[in-house]
């Protein structure tokens, strides 16, 4: 029962760090989005600015690299679950599980031989 309840409260702080994560990102879009139509209606030059675009757009970088981080913990975690013996159990919360996370390999052209 002990590790039921750990397992749980475990699940509990993912599934609320999971959101959380995913709110950032939707608001760093929100402020992305809003920079250039202030600079648009401001009536000021083009690169009045850029280096905070810049350094959003880097810190939405990193925000999507945590996210991967976190789907990847997500997926350990849920081999420890099982680990501990409580592979029959559903941990309730963070939405439908999807196999559609991006490879973030890169792909190069191989010459014929």
């Amino acid at each position: 029962m002990k590790r039921r309840i750990a397992a749980e409260q475990l699940a509990s702080h993912l599934f609320n760090t999971e959101e959380a994560v995913d709110n950032t990102l939707a608001l760093m879009g929100d402020l992305m989005a809003a920079m250039p139509r202030a600079r648009l209606e401001a009536g000021v030059a083009a690169g009045v600015g850029q280096m905070a675009v810049d350094h959003v757009l880097e810190a939405c970088s990193g925000m999507a690299q945590a996210r991967r981080s976190l789907i990847a913990a997500h997926g350990a975690l849920n081999d420890a679950k099982d680990q501990i013996g409580l592979r029959r159990v559903t941990l309730v919360g963070g939405g439908d599980k999807g196999d559609d996370v991006p490879r973030t390999g890169q792909l190069r052209a191989v010459q014929s031989a």
